[in-house]
């Protein structure tokens, strides 16, 4: 990271909120509170500690045609993002950092790749039972036909320019077409030439609202280099 705001901003959560994750003994910072069920919940967005995933509110946007973001912030691209979220990018990131992910390269030739992070999108069906599905079962890729392969995310990181978080100021939280700043990126190396890689599968049924759904990132299991 670029800026020392960012760094004790995530260091502040790490260590704070690492005392929940590990012993339990820690004051929690504000805006967190320990849920009944032992999870941890900071300002709307959930850390499932067994899990060690973390789980935002989210919504669908759009229903069909190109995506160029998978999710988006409300004053982001919504005219071509599959999902918005209200939870800010910089907690996103931070929250990553406090599950021990660790970001870089987008591609793995350009220096350390950042670590995978499987997206996965959970509702409740009209019959109240609970469902989860990886993001990708809503997406198509036009290079193949089909749905995109889970392949993971790219922990990329965004950076901080003149005090602003840019992946904030962008309003990305998670990107296909890999231009501007961001969390998460495409694994694919054709992801900067082209913006018409991936379309919403119009055949899916989208979760809505009364739904409740949540966006789950899980970091990968991965040995550390």
């Amino acid at each position: 990271m670029k800026s020392g705001r960012l760094v004790n901003f995530s260091l502040m959560l790490c260590i704070l909120c690492g005392g929940f994750l590990f012993a339990d003994q820690l004051p929690l910072p504000y805006g967190a509170k320990i849920l009944p069920g032992g999870d941890l919940e900071v300002n709307g967005a959930i850390v499932r500690r067994q899990a060690r995933e973390i789980a935002l509110p989210c919504r669908f946007v759009l229903a069909e045609g190109a995506l160029e973001v998978i999710v988006s912030k409300p004053d982001g691209r919504m005219h071509e993002t599959l999902l918005c979220t209200d939870i800010a990018a910089v907690q996103v990131q931070a929250l990553l950092y406090l599950l021990g992910a660790e970001n870089g390269s987008r591609l793995p030739e350009q220096g350390r790749q950042g670590d995978l992070i499987d997206l996965f999108i959970e509702w409740q069906d009209d019959e109240g039972k609970p469902q989860r599905q990886p993001v990708e079962y809503w997406i198509i890729d036009t290079q193949t036909g089909k749905n995109l392969k889970q392949e993971g995310w790219v922990f990329v990181g965004s950076t901080v320019h003149n005090g602003a978080f840019l992946a904030d100021l962008e309003g990305n939280i998670v990107i296909n077409y890999s231009v501007g700043s961001t969390v998460l990126d495409s694994p694919n190396p054709a992801a900067m030439d082209d913006d018409t890689l991936h379309v919403v599968d119009a055949r899916k049924k989208q979760p809505q609202e009364q739904n409740k759904p949540m966006l789950v990132l899980k970091p990968r299991q991965v040995k550390k280099r």
